[in-house]
């Protein structure tokens, strides 16, 4: 069934994948009712393997050697590579059926490379592991009521503010996102941009319409809901336009990063909105403003509660693995290991990474990044521990996100420009998705 599985995985429901890919034969996924649970222990037991991991970034290498110390009398080793352009290079490797055990990504990626059939389900191994995880990084990895990967870092989010510059100016940090346009106005004079908004990075817009309430996806039976173009995304949308309108954000690239981070230092950009694995590269590349950056709790919208939403980083295992006990272990023992965590998580040669383990409060000391908060270090530990407490859940990325996201960026880099306004990208993109979705022969509700 090799050939046909793949094909009818990519035109179906995830529910119906799910069935499907419980099928097998020689491509490394599961045979069909091989459901048997298996303890993942914190010992390797198998015998000798070596796990290939892929990740775009070196500096997950000190908590590789950490685990490679750790485990090398039992003969479980990993191999880490570098990759650039990692999604893509894990699909070609895997059309190539040379594609790694084991690779790091996100879960809005993670829905496409299951409906694809590259992520193998891991929910056999899952039930032992569970419990080591939060509440939203497991829901995070599951769907369809199945797993498809292991946390490797949560995301909580928050605020970075340069003190020096809110102070020189008399503007209050802002609390909610409807008092950042007040400030911003109130800095504009000063040649101060309240925050950055960078055309090719819409991940703002999806994040403060989650926070207002919005739910883009849902599996509900056979058929997806689709409810992109609600009034919650529409409140996202507003704030955006009446900031661009205004003229109080800077629309520096991602690309640009050099300059980017000279505005902060400088002062021209006065505020931040980022997790744990952003710092590192603020505190590496500023230099006057170091010591001036305050951490607060995130924004919230007037009239809810406070919450903050982003994404999960995860360990995914490919289907055609036939490594798959020992790539969850691996992946397992880097995300919930004392010597892994804080390795993936310092600051100065981790990967400043937030650990995605239940209770996370052992690590959060140190990641601080002391050079690039100076004094305000003291408000670190109780902001990051604040913003863990009030992370969202209930968030879904359908089966064609990542055509979607695609579109999105399109849409939402014309806005920035000013060639459209926030408020249409919404209706744009539900169309987009709903008719994808339609053509792919997956369920729509209502459709």
């Amino acid at each position: 069934m090799k050939s046909p599985m793949r094909r009818l995985v990519a035109v179906t429901t995830v529910a119906t994948m799910l069935t499907l890919t419980a099928c097998s034969g020689e491509d490394g996924t599961t045979e069909a009712g091989d459901t048997t649970a298996v303890q993942v222990g914190n010992k390797w037991t198998g015998g000798p393997v070596t796990v290939d991991l892929w990740h775009d970034n070196k500096a997950i290498q000190p908590a590789v050697d950490a685990f490679n110390a750790a485990h090398s009398a039992e003969g479980i080793q990993i191999k880490f590579t570098e990759t650039t352009e990692l999604n893509t290079a894990v699909r070609n490797a895997f059309a190539a059926g040379n594609a790694p055990d084991l690779f790091v990504t996100q879960t809005a990626d993670l829905a496409s490379f299951i409906s694809e059939g590259i992520a193998a389900d891991v929910s056999r191994y899952y039930q032992s592991i569970a419990a080591d995880y939060a509440k939203t990084v497991n829901e995070a990895v599951t769907t369809g009521g199945r797993q498809w990967a292991v946390p490797a870092a949560s995301i909580p989010t928050f605020m970075l503010y340069n003190s020096r510059v809110f102070q020189a100016n008399g503007v209050k940090y802002p609390t909610t996102y409807e008092e950042v346009l007040e400030a911003g106005k109130a800095l504009k004079p000063k040649n101060v941009s309240i925050m950055n908004v960078a055309g090719e990075d819409p991940t703002p817009y999806i994040y403060m319409a989650w926070e207002a309430g919005a739910r883009w996806y849902r599996l509900d039976g056979d058929a997806w809901t689709v409810n992109v173009d609600s009034e919650q995304t529409r409140r996202s949308a507003e704030f955006f336009d009446k900031g661009l309108a205004d003229g109080i954000f800077s629309k520096i690239s991602y690309a640009e990063y050099a300059a980017m981070m000279q505005q902060y230092d400088s002062g021209a950009i006065a505020a931040r909105q980022l997790s744990t694995w952003q710092t590192k590269g603020m505190q590496a590349n500023l230099k006057t403003s170091l010591g001036s950056w305050d951490p607060e709790p995130n924004l919230k919208w007037n009239g809810n509660p406070a919450t903050n939403a982003a994404f999960t980083r995860v360990f995914t295992t490919t289907s055609k693995s036939d490594a798959a006990d020992a790539a969850v272990f691996a992946a397992h023992a880097l995300s919930s290991t004392a010597d892994t965590i804080n390795a993936l998580g310092s600051p100065v040669t981790g990967l400043s990474y937030f650990p995605a383990v239940a209770d996370p409060k052992p690590y959060i000391a140190s990641s601080l990044p002391d050079k690039l908060l100076g004094a305000n270090g003291k408000d670190w530990e109780p902001v990051v521990t604040q913003a863990v407490s009030e992370q969202a859940d209930g968030w879904t990325y359908g089966p064609n996100w990542a055509g979607a996201f695609s579109q999105l960026q399109d849409l939402w880099g014309k806005a920035v420009a000013g060639q459209m306004k926030a408020v249409d990208i919404a209706p744009a993109l539900q169309k987009w998705i709903v008719d994808d979705l339609k053509q792919q022969g997956i369920g729509v509700a209502g459709a």
